[in-house]
């Protein structure tokens, strides 16, 4: 009987496992470079503005916060630089959104301002009470403003309550000074108005906005879209 006999092919062998040892090298190389590629970006300074006020008041009231380069936001300018405002809460008037699951509602009053990130200089944070919509509740509102850093680690800075009453009202919660780092060094209460100015009956009246005046020129850029209450 004849014994059958296997062979191989050394040199094929030899090829084939070199072949898989280069591809493995080249798999590994291009992980690493892709990892290098990816790092977490480094974001100087990004923090967020908190305002809260009771939701028992059906009463809007407004956010405004410049920075150094004179940008600012409100609700008539939801975005400027490197800031943004994520909601024009108008007491109770839109605390209720309709979804495909039905409706729901938000009770908490809250507007928050974002800074993706920071130039150096000073911040000015403001709240102003745009009207009053309950006249059965002419309550003074406490309204609670908190500055937050959020990168690269959470970290309280200050937190400022102040009490507005009256349509037109306008408080500065405080300003802070940020330095080239990122860093806040130094924090302040005094007063400077951001909202009566640009609402103010002698500035130039956007023809977009009927009645509601936007701001003199230098402060506010009439080719960005704005909103009405």
């Amino acid at each position: 009987m004849r014994t059958k006999s296997y062979s191989c092919n050394t040199s094929f062998l030899d090829l084939l496992f070199n072949t898989l040892i280069a591809f493995t090298a080249l798999f590994v190389l291009a992980f690493a470079l892709m990892n290098q590629n990816h790092k977490t970006p480094d974001i100087k300074g990004a923090y967020i503005i908190t305002v809260t006020w009771g939701e028992e008041f059906d009463d809007d009231v407004d956010t405004y916060v410049s920075d150094p380069d004179k940008k600012l936001v409100f609700f008539q300018r939801r975005e400027d630089g490197l800031m943004h405002l994520d909601r024009d809460d108008l007491g109770k008037r839109n605390d209720i959104v309709n979804t495909q699951f039905g409706r729901i509602e938000y009770k908490e009053n809250r507007e928050i301002v974002t800074l993706r990130g920071t130039s150096q200089g000073e911040y000015v944070v403001n709240v102003h009470l745009y009207r009053r919509n309950n006249p059965e509740n002419l309550k003074p509102i406490e309204v609670t403003i908190q500055l937050d850093k959020i990168s690269p680690a959470y970290t309280p800075i200050i937190q400022k309550k102040v009490v507005l009453v009256n349509n037109g009202d306008e408080k500065t919660g405080f300003k802070f000074v940020i330095n080239a780092k990122g860093e806040v060094i130094s924090t302040s209460f005094d007063y400077k108005p951001l909202a009566n100015p640009a609402h103010g009956q002698n500035l130039p009246v956007d023809p977009d906005m009927g009645n509601v005046p936007r701001g003199s020129p230098e402060d506010f850029d009439p080719n960005i879209p704005s909103e009405d209450k």
